[in-house]
């Protein structure tokens, strides 16, 4: 037992340089990946690094003094499956037959070498359930694989560290550490109704990911500063083996002074030079994803970032040149001095105090207002980005806001399909492209193959969920499609071409996409039972109205149902059916009710079902959904707040189309026919 208690101790030594040296790429990864750092994915993510480290010491250490000796019971490998069993029945009088001689078996050491053969690998096989989702089967392969590197390390002699093997190779350790994750992986699926769902926490990371936090924006500007001081150091050095110092000092300059204006050289070039040339990005914001832009996130000017980290050098330099040429004045000379230096000298300890005062004022301000932008998901504006009329912004943040700013009524949309149409793209083409970008957003939200259910309408807004069925489908998800009737039935075109193609094509390919026609509230509350994602395809931007006719407005008010209250109504307490029937999941309010536990991600093609897609009205009932992909442009509907409950997050899918361009043009053409009809009055 000491043994093992010496290499947990040894893994609390050595995690702190580990964790040290993992810290910045991790935060580089985590923030391009999701946007912010999720405190819950750290803890998992710096818990298993340090799980791994103390597994792979309890298989390596105690290491041997002498690095050529050899150890004779790890000479030959222990190649007899089960040996283990025939150890302990050698070493132990307990009998199958008589159970009073079993408690002697926990005092066995092979027993205990069993037991903790298995428990090594435990927390690996809820790790890859829990947190990587991995399944039984990728379970078995990692863990056998990773017992096999440990078992490889220790009969080369830990790669050839030493000569010989120092501990023994065992078949049995490979089938006893393989089991140990696959218990790992069963026990923890009872915890996992328990343990926040990760696809939430990533959910949630990716909407906060849209903002710039202030620790984003600090963590870009030091690895700029880094990059700068390194830049500046290869510079001197190269400089300093040309002979460049030798040849300054000979003409009796300063060798520091020479360094100094190197490293104001490439402060100017990062951060001055590398954002003009390219649209607004230090090298640092490059990697972080952030962007330099005007309050209404339009591109910066070529100066601005030059104004914006001029001005930040000047604030940070003057207070501090200040206080340095304060405590070198001479006390004893303050006769000669000018009349504000004299005075300085007789209050220099006053002066210093104040000074103190005023910049702990100054970082404690700093602090409450990033703390309070935090808190209220506002930007952190600071002075010199007033000044420079600049803002940093995620570069998500900016498209998004470009976005909104292509709004068009739902008249200027319809307008705008018929001139794709007539330029040559048809819209069942356009229609492709709408359910494929449903299915990747999916995707990438519900990164494993998880059970998809699709709700269809029998308008053009069904064939982009019959186009998304069939691409989730190739993905290997298992989809259900529920449509209020059969594909051949469907009037609008090109919906029904769509449909019927996506339907020949997904039976003739055998995919896992089933449809069901019309089905009953049993059937479909199955359905919603076991999906890991629900997309709403029933109605589109034509919608308008206060109630959603039969039978939509059954299914809408299921998956509603099936997203607040959890499974088969057992969610949080207050979400139960009652509460449902009250009708709060159907209305507009502040805010609607939490997620559920464990409910599937929901995702709405184009506008919810229910939400009138140019007043932003919702009707009875309308679909929650996590995420909106809407199509070529954003929708006065979509764009308001009071639409927020029910759109979640709003992504804009331009299907290939230069919307702004278009837009222009009919607008121009709009105002042209205007100004024709006027001048024949």
């Amino acid at each position: 037992m000491s043994v093992y208690t010496g290499n947990i101790v040894s893994g609390l030594l050595t995690f702190p340089l580990i964790a040290f040296a993992i810290t910045l790429p991790y935060m580089v990864y985590q923030y391009r990946k999701f946007g912010p750092i999720p405190w819950l994915r750290t803890l998992i993510v710096y818990s298993f690094v340090f799980y791994m480290l103390v597994a792979y010491y309890m298989v390596i250490l105690p290491l041997p003094e002498n690095r050529s000796a050899v150890v004779p019971y790890a000479a030959h490998p222990q190649l007899v499956p089960f040996h283990f069993v025939q150890l302990i029945a050698d070493s132990s009088a307990a009998s199958l037959a008589d159970p009073s001689t079993w408690p002697g078996l926990l005092r066995n050491p092979n027993v205990y070498e069993a037991f903790f053969n298995v428990l090594l690998l435990v927390p690996l096989g809820m790790y890859l359930r829990y947190y990587f989702r991995r399944t039984w089967w990728q379970t078995l392969l990692i863990g056998f694989a990773t017992t096999l590197f440990y078992e490889t390390s220790q009969i080369t002699g830990l790669w050839g560290l030493y000569a010989h093997p120092y501990r023994l190779f065992d078949v049995d350790d490979l089938m006893l550490n393989t089991l140990g994750a696959m218990v790992g992986f069963w026990a923890v699926g009872p915890a996992m109704r328990v343990l926040p769902d990760m696809r939430l926490v990533n959910m949630e990371a990716r909407e906060e990911g849209l903002r710039a936090s202030v620790t984003r924006r600090a963590l870009s500007f030091l690895i700029d500063i880094l990059a700068s001081q390194a830049a500046a150091g290869l510079l001197a050095g190269v400089f300093r083996m040309l002979g460049a110092q030798a040849a300054i000092e000979a003409a009796g300059g300063s060798w520091d002074a020479a360094v100094r204006g190197i490293e104001l050289a490439s402060l100017a070039v990062l951060f001055a030079l590398v954002p003009a040339l390219t649209r607004g990005q230090t090298l640092g914001q490059k990697l972080l994803k952030l962007r330099i832009v005007r309050p209404d996130a339009s591109p910066a000017r070529w100066y601005q970032p030059a104004a914006r980290y001029g001005l930040l050098l000047l604030f940070a330099w003057v207070p501090f040149a200040l206080l340095s040429g304060i405590v070198g004045l001479d006390t004893g000379r303050t006769g000669e001095m000018g009349a504000l230096a004299a005075f300085a000298a007789r209050h220099q300890a006053g002066i210093i105090w104040a000074w103190l005062a005023f910049m702990a004022a100054w970082a404690v301000s700093l602090g409450v207002r990033a703390v309070r932008a935090a808190v209220l998901k506002r930007p952190f504006v600071m002075l010199n980005g007033v000044l420079s009329n600049t803002r940093v912004m995620t570069v998500e943040g900016v498209e998004l806001e470009r976005d909104r700013r292509t709004v068009m009524d739902v008249a200027e949309v319809a307008a705008l399909e018929r001139r794709i149409a007539e330029d040559g793209t048809p819209l069942a083409t356009l229609m492709e492209r709408a359910g494929n970008a449903v299915a990747d957003e999916v995707r990438a939200w519900v990164p494993d193959p998880s059970p998809v259910v699709v709700l269809a309408g029998s308008g053009n807004n069904g064939g982009d969920g019959w186009v998304c069925a069939r691409a989730l489908a190739e993905a290997g998800y298992p989809v259900t499609l529920v449509a209020p009737d059969l594909a051949e039935r469907l009037h609008a075109e090109p919906a029904r071409t769509t449909a019927l193609a996506a339907f020949s094509d997904a039976a003739a390919r055998d995919l896992p996409l089933s449809v069901l026609i019309a089905p009953d509230a049993d059937v479909l509350s199955d359905a919603f039972e076991k999906a890991g994602a629900v997309v709403d395809a029933l109605l589109g931007t034509g919608f308008s109205g206060d109630e959603v006719r039969e039978p939509y407005a059954a299914w809408i008010r299921a998956a509603n149902r099936r997203r607040f209250e959890g499974a088969r109504g057992r969610g949080r307490g207050r979400h139960r059916k009652r509460t449902h029937e009250r009708g709060e999941h159907e209305r507009p309010r502040r805010t609607l009710p939490a997620k559920a536990k464990g409910a599937p991600f929901a995702a709405a093609a184009d506008v919810p079902s229910g939400l009138a897609a140019q007043t932003g009205a919702a009707a009875r009932p309308t679909f929650a959904a996590d995420l909106t992909v809407t199509m070529l442009a954003f929708k006065p509907g979509l764009a308001g707040p009071a639409a927020a409950p029910w759109t979640g997050a709003v992504k804009l899918a331009k299907l290939g189309v230069d919307v702004p361009a278009l837009r222009n043009e009919l607008r121009g053409n709009a105002a042209g026919d205007g100004a024709g009809a006027d001048a024949q009055a």
